[in-house]
């Protein structure tokens, strides 16, 4: 009588197993809702450059998921890890979960998502959002966000800085440390609370908001396309800092195109060390007195060692009566700015490179890109720029 055959199975590997199984039926594997999941970052920007930025875009049926809350959100970046995926944004995702942000030290544990290398995050349909909280592109690689709002977190308990007030923790992204990432047809807002609710504090406005999308340490590769950033102040930091050369030198390469910034007041971007490509955006303001909140100050900030080529963008800001306003120069310190093709109302800015009174940038854009008529940026930004567009 032969005798019976069996497999051996480890402790270990009847545990992974099991996991697995476990995972596969609570984890939110779906089907591809939203078929631009799979699609790249295209060759028009930084972020197409030095490889590209492919995202989830390789993710097997496995490692496709659509989620409706911040828990579920957590679940999946825990399971996939650095895994090609897909995760899927339906609806509005509270991430404080409904429960309000007691102090500094909880809003720091509680309110920040952190997105893992190799994802694709993408919203389902006009609806996808997330709500007090911060999406965290942190020390990774190959991001893709796209097709959702971004609501601005509101600090609870802001810092006093000597000489600067009261001053906001929380962007609502922040890409630190990372390279090749992709942004997409997301809207920033700050939403239902806005500048002008903000309270006195020792006879000084106590801000509650921070940046929008700041981009920094070191990141590299980032493109931001098609998007909307509305109603805020400090909107676009490209640069940590002044003395942080030795990690930003060479790096921050970031393109801006076909976006809106409406009712911004400023750092759209502001630029230190990085080499930034701005066209085809559409700038709407207002710098007159009679707005309560959002009064425009400038567009471009040229910080140290930052260097902005400007083209074929429309200004169209009420009240404002000098246009060199558009461009600000922090310092002279390596620092160039060009500009062609941009209006600034209805006339071509023709002082858009003297006024910052900056050298020329000696850098070359190594990708091919389209520009289109000035006339064209404003039908075209209203309507296709943004969540749920596109």
């Amino acid at each position: 009588m032969k005798p019976n055959k069996y497999i051996a199975i480890s402790t270990s590997s009847l545990f992974l197993l099991c996991l697995s199984v476990a995972q596969a039926e609570t984890l939110p594997i779906t089907q591809l809702i939203v078929k631009q999941g799979k699609e790249v970052a295209p060759s028009d920007g930084w972020a197409g450059q030095a490889g590209g930025t492919t995202g989830g875009s390789l993710a097997s049926w496995k490692n496709i998921y659509t989620v409706s809350s911040a828990q579920q959100l957590r679940d999946v970046v825990n399971a996939a890890a650095d895994q090609p995926k897909i995760i899927q944004i339906k609806g509005t995702i509270d991430i404080s979960n409904g429960i309000p942000y007691k102090n500094f030290a909880d809003q720091k544990k509680r309110s920040q998502l952190a997105v893992p290398a190799n994802t694709t995050l993408i919203g389902i349909g006009k609806e996808a959002k997330f709500i007090h909280g911060s999406l965290l592109v942190n020390q990774v690689q190959n991001v893709i966000l796209r097709n959702f709002t971004v609501e601005m977190p509101v600090d609870v308990a802001p810092h006093y800085e000597q000489g600067d007030g009261w001053n906001a923790e929380w962007d609502g992204i922040t890409i630190e440390e990372s390279q090749h990432v992709w942004v997409d047809h997301l809207t920033l807002t700050d939403g239902s609370f806005t500048d002008d609710q903000y309270k006195q504090k020792d006879g000084e406005t106590w801000t509650q908001h921070d940046g929008m999308l700041d981009i920094k340490r070191g990141s590299d590769f980032v493109t931001i396309s098609w998007s909307d950033f509305n109603h805020h102040d400090k909107t676009m930091l490209i640069g940590h800092s002044d003395g942080n050369g030795a990690q930003d030198t060479g790096k921050l390469h970031v393109t801006i195109h076909d976006s809106v910034f409406e009712l911004i007041e400023q750092r759209s971007p502001r630029v230190r060390f990085g080499q930034v490509h701005s066209f085809n955006n559409l700038f709407m303001g207002d710098a007159g007195s009679r707005v309560p909140a959002y009064r425009y100050q400038y567009s471009y900030g040229v910080g140290v060692k930052g260097s902005i080529i400007s083209e074929n963008n429309q200004f169209s800001i009420n009240g404002l009566s000098d246009n060199c306003k558009i461009v600000k120069a922090f310092g002279k310190d390596g620092n160039s700015f060009s500009d062609k093709g941009s209006y600034a109302g209805n006339s071509a800015w023709l002082g858009g490179t003297k006024c910052a009174g900056l050298s020329v940038p000696k850098w070359k854009i190594p990708y091919t890109y389209r520009l289109i008529a000035v006339s064209q940026v404003l039908q075209r930004g209203t309507t296709q720029a943004g969540a749920g567009k596109m």
